[in-house]
This record gives structure tokens, sequence and C-alpha cells, in this order.
């Protein structure tokens, strides 16, 4: 699975809570900053930047930045 993200809200306070997938994830950071939380390992991605999640492995992120202003 390949998933975009545009982050629209934030910052968050707390990261969004853990789940799994039975295939594996590609996120793709759109714009934004995003923390990619993956087991214990925390990373700062932003935009351009990208995050593989293995299948059935708990994971979740938390946005860090607030939504890029209207055009």
């Amino acid at each position: 699975m390949i998933a975009v993200v545009d982050v629209n809200d934030g910052p968050a306070a707390q990261p969004d809570p853990p789940h799994s997938h039975p295939h594996e994830q590609v996120s793709y950071v759109a714009s934004g900053e995003i923390l990619v939380i993956i087991g214990e390992e925390k990373t700062r991605l932003s935009e351009g930047t990208c995050s593989r999640f293995l299948q059935m492995y708990p994971h979740t992120i938390q946005t860090l930045s607030k939504p890029r202003a209207s055009h």
C-alpha cells in the first residue's frame, strides 16, 4: 500500500493510536512534518521524505506542523 501524507491539521499533542496492516505500507510526506513511530523507534519526516511500515508491525504518526496556508 502507498499512502500520501498531506498535513492539514496539527500540531497534535499526542500520536494517533498505533495500528498495523496485513500488508507493507510506504508513506510519502507531500507537505508538513510528522513524527513516525514504528515500535519504539521515532523518526521525524518532512516534505519530500518517506517511510516504510512492515506488515503486521505496530506503527503510528503524530503531526508536528501547522496546516499550510491556502492559496
